[in-house]
């Protein structure tokens, strides 16, 4: 038995951080029920989300040293940079509308696949070799995508395909936010990245309101709860939370206890929303976080491992 006053002190982090890891995977889990309590356009509660978030982290991206850090980058990060606050911008609002169609539980699976689309994808834009092992849940996972994906027919819906496709292209916006932010990343502090990233997310999102003529204005009180609740919550305290502790726990470790969102969001839905899953969810569910989870404990490319869902 050691008596060591700094392995003391370790072990009392470790201990912290798994408290902070179950709380920041808590705290994600409210967001797509959050978003179904709003009576607003969907887009609308995306605009608010990012636009709210980002006037939070204002007083990062003021402070002198944020943006010497960014004009330090190279010409080929910076556009690095751009991408993944583009594809961040993109993920948002096609998950976020996603839930204006199908089901909680759906939407939240098949968006939270993102580890399998970075998988596939690596090969081709990084050239790297994946295992066998992580092929595998790859292959697995997407026969459970297949299952929830085409599950039209469950619940009261507007459009469940629709929903289910948007839901899916969250999924591969937030990949492609994984793949370009992996070249910028390691050359910033996790706040400077955010506030940039969320900055350029904005513009996506504020571009996508004007081209649709969302309104952004006229809500009821409710929904501007819900709008700052979003920023607060899983946008600031629970990722803060997933990427503070991940000085402390592996980061396949911390993958895996995201796997739980699904889960948390879908029993939230069921008791807050009385949404019952359908017999998709039902039978592709465990399929596709089984093969989610394969993938994340494979060999995760170099890079990705201080990145996270932005759900």
């Amino acid at each position: 038995m050691r008596d060591d006053p700094v392995f003391e002190d370790e072990q009392k982090m470790q201990r912290l951080s798994v408290g902070v890891l179950i709380m920041g995977v808590a705290i994600v889990s409210t967001a797509a029920v959050l978003i179904r309590l709003a009576e607003a356009p969907k887009l609308s509660v995306a605009f608010w989300r990012i636009t709210i978030a980002a006037l939070l982290l204002l007083p990062v991206w003021l402070r002198p040293q944020r943006r010497a850090a960014i004009q330090a980058l190279s010409g080929q990060q910076k556009w690095s940079l751009i991408g993944a606050g583009f594809f961040l911008g993109v993920h948002f609002a096609t998950w976020i509308l996603s839930l204006a169609y199908t089901s909680v539980a759906a939407s939240v699976l098949l968006v939270t696949t993102n580890p399998v689309w970075v998988g596939l994808m690596s090969p081709w834009i990084l050239g790297e070799r994946l295992p066998r092992r992580t092929w595998f849940g790859i292959i697995v996972a997407l026969s459970g995508t297949a299952i929830v994906g085409m599950d039209f027919q469950s619940g009261d819906f507007s459009n469940p395909a629709l929903g289910n496709m948007l839901a899916l292209c969250g999924a591969i916006a937030m990949s492609c936010y994984l793949l370009f932010g992996r070249r910028v990343r390691p050359s910033l502090d996790i706040w400077t990245y955010t506030s940039a990233t969320l900055l350029v997310a904005w513009c996506v999102l504020a571009g996508t309101i004007l081209a649709t003529q969302t309104p952004i204005h006229g809500f009821p009180r409710q929904d501007w709860l819900v709008f700052t609740a979003l920023a607060l919550g899983p946008q600031l305290l629970g990722h803060g939370s997933l990427s503070w502790v991940l000085r402390y726990i592996r980061a396949e470790m911390v993958a895996v206890a995201l796997l739980a969102e699904p889960i948390g969001s879908a029993v939230l839905a069921w008791v807050i929303l009385s949404e019952i899953p359908g017999q998709g969810v039902w039978f592709g569910g465990p399929i596709l976080i089984l093969g989610i989870g394969v993938v994340v404990l494979g060999k995760r490319p170099k890079g990705l491992e201080k990145s996270g869902r932005a759900s």
